[in-house]
């Protein structure tokens, strides 16, 4: 199952604004020393979620280092039924995904206009 460049896209931009959520609840969460796993916003397709995914800094941080990798809650939707996303690996509180294709490409885009 294909989807539309525009749905592709709308994926893509709704995991970067989740991303820059998550990343402000980690710069909190350094500034107040917590210690231990965080909770996060799952980065799943579903725009209503608000399910919580716990991650110590150092997996957090490891996630971030790619610009097209994203966590979930396990067996929440991240765009693999529209061939904008693959499993990269899969743990009992989170499954990583990477956005690929055209939404890969706006996730990684997202992140360069971040860092700026």
């Amino acid at each position: 199952m294909r989807i539309g460049d525009h749905a592709t896209e709308e994926l893509a931009l709704n995991a970067a604004r989740l991303r820059r959520a998550n990343d402000r609840v980690q710069l909190a969460a350094d500034g107040m020393g917590l210690v231990g796993p965080v909770p996060f916003i799952c980065e799943c397709a579903d725009t209503t979620c608000m399910d919580i995914v716990r991650l110590d800094t150092l997996r957090y941080e490891n996630v971030r280092y790619h610009p097209r990798r994203f966590f979930t809650v396990p067996g929440h939707p991240a765009g693999l039924a529209t061939d904008s996303a693959i499993v990269i690996d899969e743990f009992a509180d989170y499954t990583l995904i990477d956005l690929i294709g055209r939404a890969g490409e706006v996730a990684e885009e997202q992140y360069d206009d971040d860092l700026t």
